[in-house]
């Protein structure tokens, strides 16, 4: 299914501890290139805030690493990010979890918290958090896939607001 995107652009971001967010992360980036995207798959170890505003349509794929923290490859980029403020207007996201129940009342925070920030600075929800509990399974890893048909389809057919 080609979806022929206004905009083929989607920076798909990485914040990963263990490697499941990586994992799930190649398989979202390989799924927007059959779909007609051109995925942009960044660490967040590379990513800085204003890389954000360069891009129309945002994938975060994230585990929120033990008592809700950001994973070590993120530190950077959290602590960055409400410092530049990115205006963010016309940018649209999604944000797939990755965390683990056991941790609760932590489990998702950093995802959510990111989410927050990127709504604060302008960027419009496309589809809502994607939850995988756990180190992810083959039926998480459909369940992400699925979820990315749906953001695709989002992308491709609502324009950013200006």
């Amino acid at each position: 299914m080609d979806l022929h995107a206004a905009n083929p652009d989607v920076l798909v971001l990485v914040g990963t501890q263990t490697g499941n967010s990586e994992t799930i992360a190649d398989a979202v980036s390989e799924r927007l290139a059959d779909l007609g995207f051109d995925a942009h798959l960044v660490d967040m170890a590379e990513a800085y805030p204003e890389l954000l505003a360069e891009h129309r349509q945002i994938i975060v794929v994230m585990c929120t690493w033990s008592d809700g923290t950001f994973p070590d490859n993120g530190k950077d980029f959290e602590e960055a990010l409400p410092v530049v403020a990115p205006d963010l207007s016309g940018v649209r996201f999604g944000i797939i979890g990755l965390g683990d129940r056991d941790y609760h009342p932590y489990y998702q925070t950093a995802a959510i918290w990111l989410g927050e920030r990127l709504a604060e600075y302008g960027a419009q929800e496309a589809a809502p958090l994607h939850e995988i509990d756990g180190t992810p399974t083959a039926e998480d890893t459909a369940g992400a896939l699925a979820w990315t048909d749906r953001i695709a389809q989002a992308f491709a057919h609502e324009a950013p607001a200006p």
